[in-house]
């Protein structure tokens, strides 16, 4: 979507994904339990029904000061089907801010949201949409950090 580090403000309607979580402690072997989960999901993803785009996935993720959840989905049409041991469930509509850059690109929405007198939604989902073709972090990850919305 962007390069060059810009940052573009975007509308998201609700989506409905299916996919894998998995919740641990920043002391408790984020990369191994991540990845663990990544091979478990591609070797399944295939049982996963009603794709919009079975060209890409979607992680969405969110932290507390102690816990870190992350998932890779599939978005579907409905969640009418769920396969054993994945979890489906609705995003509900947001504006987000994304970019898709070099570097880190969570710092760079964070810095552009500063500079415009925007925060993000810590509540909210941020989500990461990998191509299942080449789902290089960060280089060819699209990153949307969902904005709070005005008081």
């Amino acid at each position: 979507m962007n390069s060059g580090n810009s940052v573009q403000i975007v509308e998201v309607p609700e989506i409905k994904l299916v996919g894998f979580s998995v919740t641990c402690s920043f002391n408790g072997h984020i990369h191994e339990r991540v990845e663990k989960m990544k091979r478990e999901f591609y070797e399944r993803k295939e049982e996963i029904r009603n794709k919009v785009h079975p060209e890409r996935y979607i992680s969405p993720c969110f932290s507390s000061e102690v816990l870190f959840t992350y998932l890779i989905c599939m978005e579907v049409s409905d969640l009418s089907e769920v396969p054993e041991g994945m979890i489906g469930f609705t995003v509900p509509p947001h504006r987000y801010a994304t970019t898709k850059c070099q570097g880190d690109p969570y710092q760079v929405i964070h810095d552009y949201l500063g500079s415009i007198g925007l925060q993000s939604d810590k509540r909210a989902l941020a989500l990461e949409i990998y191509s299942l073709a080449n789902p290089v972090w960060p280089d060819e990850t699209e990153v949307l950090l969902p904005l709070k919305k005005a008081e």
